[in-house]
């Protein structure tokens, strides 16, 4: 007779079977930093809250300059951009092994068909002006697909598809460039990044459109995931920090009336107007005070890592892009680029003790970046004695046995220069993020 409790040996092998079968699908979760620091941007500064970080001159000389370079693109006679320079991406794809979003290999002919669709001998074949109703991906090829490096190295595989440029938001004023074969995807440029974005995503406009698009006065998006639905009851797009719209010339009354761009039936570019609720929109600048910075930056803490803008998310110089877009203050896309903006200091030859007494005796909270290989960070005060910065990161490297690995933050967070100390196989020292900080610049 079987005792209790014990299976029979067939059972017992199905079940050794479906247990190897399980351990063999599992995810293999990657190693998560701790954030001891309350996750606060107003608790650093020691600044009295209503303090003006920019004299009233100086912001609006900015805010001057970022509505000159918002709407260039309508003011352009003529393409920014050389071929060379926007098809440079077939010729950088063409020289790796590309993978897919399952992983495998893709066939060269895949990138073959993408070069073909890119109609490159044909450049330019648009020169009209447009706007963006949605909030769309701009990416380097005309496709939706990814094209990821190994994923089986450190760094690489999702979610770095390197298809991915940037995100545009709704409202956002381009020049159409190029057409793709298909006529699905157009190349436009914007005041900070150019690349390929869906045709449905945007709206062909006119002179009376973009007259009546410049009203002189603007709106900021003050949180993330504001619907901005028409007076008709039509979703439009979804409002988020970096979002500036033009306001109605009608009482603000209880919140702000926007106008929100829609494509019509031919393509065409009209406004629609859109009420935005108390405490989702101000007017455009936003007064440049460690409050107001502050309470923005709280809003975008914990939201997503987000490559190029992917899924709607943000990477760091998307976070440092948006912020500084409701203050008036104009940064381009990449962060190399946002590093050489205002007085740059250069920290190339200081040790990390000399680069944080550096950035704690002339960094401006809030208006000071920092700056290391690949990534940008916003100083926004100290703790301690210890720099702190806003940033939005994927992770840490760590080395184990010799692998080199991630140690995952994937989000906006609040950390010193040197977070992940307490990570027992953190890469030292080139996996400690001050020990590859080379330059801080201040802001406008």
């Amino acid at each position: 007779m079987r005792r209790p409790g014990l299976f029979p040996p067939f059972l017992a092998t199905l079940l050794a079977a479906l247990l190897l079968l399980g351990a063999g699908c599992a995810v293999r979760r990657a190693e998560t930093v701790a954030l001891p620091l309350a996750q606060d941007a107003g608790a650093y500064h020691g600044l009295p809250g209503d303090a003006q970080l920019m004299s009233p001159a100086i912001q609006a000389a900015a805010w001057s300059d970022f509505l000159t370079r918002h709407f260039d693109p309508w003011d352009r006679p003529r393409p920014e951009y050389p071929a060379e320079k926007v098809f440079r991406a077939l010729d950088r794809l063409a020289n790796r092994a590309l993978y897919g979003e399952n992983t495998l290999a893709r066939d060269p002919a895949w990138l073959e068909g993408l070069a073909r669709a890119s109609r490159v001998n044909e450049y330019p074949s648009l020169n009209q002006r447009a706007v963006a109703v949605s909030n769309t991906a701009m990416r380097v090829l005309p496709t939706d697909k990814p094209a990821f490096y190994d994923p089986r190295q450190a760094g690489e595989g999702f979610p770095f598809d390197y298809v991915q440029n940037s995100l545009v938001l709704a409202g956002t004023p381009l020049l159409a460039t190029h057409e793709s074969a298909d006529r699905a995807w157009i190349l436009v440029e914007s005041r900070f990044a150019f690349g390929w974005v869906r045709a449905s995503d945007i709206a062909w406009v006119d002179d009376g459109f973009a007259q009546r698009f410049r009203t002189g006065a603007y709106a900021a998006v003050v949180r993330d995931g504001v619907p901005l639905v028409d007076r008709d009851g039509v979703f439009r797009c979804m409002g988020t920090i970096g979002t500036l719209l033009p306001m109605g010339k009608e009482p603000r009354g209880d919140g702000l009336t926007v106008l929100v761009p829609a494509r019509d039936d031919r393509g065409r570019a009209v406004i629609k107007l859109a009420r935005i609720a108390p405490g989702d929109a101000e007017p455009a600048p936003l007064a440049p005070t460690p409050d107001n910075f502050a309470r923005l930056a709280d809003r975008m803490l914990g939201e997503p890592y987000g490559w190029g803008g992917l899924y709607g998310d943000r990477d760091c110089s998307a976070t440092t892009m948006d912020l500084m877009a409701a203050f008036g203050i104009f940064l381009p896309r990449n962060s190399s680029q946002q590093a050489r903006i205002g007085w740059v200091e250069p920290l190339d030859g200081r040790d990390d003790a000399a680069k944080k007494a550096l950035l704690l005796e002339e960094g401006v909270p809030f208006l000071t970046l920092v700056r290391k290989p690949g990534h940008i960070m916003l100083y926004i005060g100290s703790r301690r004695g210890e720099p702190v910065v806003l940033h939005t990161a994927w992770g840490l490297k760590t080395r184990r046995g010799g692998i080199e690995g991630r140690a995952v933050l994937g989000r906006t967070v609040i950390t010193t220069l040197e977070p992940g100390q307490d990570l027992r196989h953190l890469a030292r020292p080139d996996g400690v993020l001050l020990h590859s900080v080379r330059s801080i610049n201040t802001l406008p």
